[in-house]
C-alpha cells in the first residue's frame, strides 16, 4: 500500500551524515579545511574560526545564501581573521574535498531507499552551499520526492518560517508528516507547527524504524 498523504521527513546531518567525534565528519573536515591554509591553527582555533565566521554584520548566517556576493563575503571573513594563505577558489575546493571524505550511516540509507512508494519522502538539511558534493556522494538524491536545502530556501532550521516555508509547499496537513532530526531545537520547532517528530541519530535504526512503523499505521 502506498501513503500518498504521508510525508517522512530525514535531516541529513547526523541522520545521514555520520555524527562527531567518532568518525571522519563535518567537523573534521572544516578543521582540515582551515589548518590547510595555516597549519599555526590549532584544531580547536581551526573550528572556533569557522564558528565565528558564519555569520555577516547583519548576523545572517552563511548556510542561507546561495550568491557569489555573500559566499565571497564568508571566505574573505574566513580569510581576514584566520590569516589563511589562499584564494577564494582554492579555499572552497578544498572544503568542498574534505567534506566529500565524510562518511554516512550506511544501514539508514539503505532503510531510507526501501521506504520508496511507501510515503513521499523529503530531505529537510541546513548546510553550507560546499557541502552539497558530499550529501550528493552520501545518498542519491533522485530518491527524495522533494529536497530542502537552507542556501536555496533561505531559511535555516532554527527559523519557524523553514518549516512553514515547507509545510506550503507540500501542501499536506501537518499532522500526516514525521520529521526525522538529531536537534532538539529543530524538533521543537516541528512540534509548534503540529508535525509527528523523532528525535534521533543515524545509528539509532531501530528508533527510526519504529517510528515510521507506526506513522505509516
Amino acid at each position: 500500500m502506498v501513503f500518498i498523504n504521508k510525508v517522512i521527513i530525514f535531516d541529513w546531518g547526523g541522520v545521514i551524515l555520520k555524527e562527531y567525534p567518532f568518525h571522519y565528519c563535518d567537523q573534521d573536515a572544516i578543521k582540515e579545511t582551515m589548518r590547510k591554509f595555516n597549519n599555526n591553527l590549532t584544531e580547536k582555533q581551526a573550528y572556533q574560526l569557522y564558528l565565528d565566521t558564519l555569520k555577516d554584520e547583519d548576523n545572517n548566517i552563511i548556510s542561507i545564501f546561495n550568491d557569489y556576493e555573500h559566499k565571497y563575503k564568508w571566505f574573505q571573513r574566513i580569510n581576514n581573521k584566520g590569516n589563511l594563505n589562499t584564494t577564494y577558489d582554492e579555499f572552497v575546493n578544498e572544503f568542498i574535498n574534505n567534506y566529500k571524505k565524510t562518511d554516512k550511516y550506511e544501514e539508514i540509507v539503505n532503510y531510507i531507499y526501501s521506504l520508496k512508494n511507501k510515503a513521499t519522502l523529503v530531505l529537510f538539511s541546513d548546510l553550507i552551499f560546499g557541502c552539497f558534493k558530499a550529501l550528493e556522494k552520501h545518498i542519491n538524491l533522485e530518491i527524495f520526492d522533494y529536497v530542502f536545502l537552507s542556501y536555496q530556501e533561505g531559511f535555516t532550521k532554527t527559523n519557524i518560517k523553514a518549516f512553514i516555508n515547507v509545510e506550503s509547499k507540500l501542501k499536506v496537513k501537518p499532522e500526516n508528516i514525521l520529521f526525522i532530526d538529531n536537534n532538539q531545537y529543530n524538533i521543537n520547532n516541528a512540534k509548534k507547527c503540529g508535525w509527528n517528530t523523532c528525535l534521533a541519530y543515524g545509528y539509532e535504526i531501530d528508533k527510526i524504524k519504529n517510528s515510521i512503523n507506526d506513522f505509516l499505521k
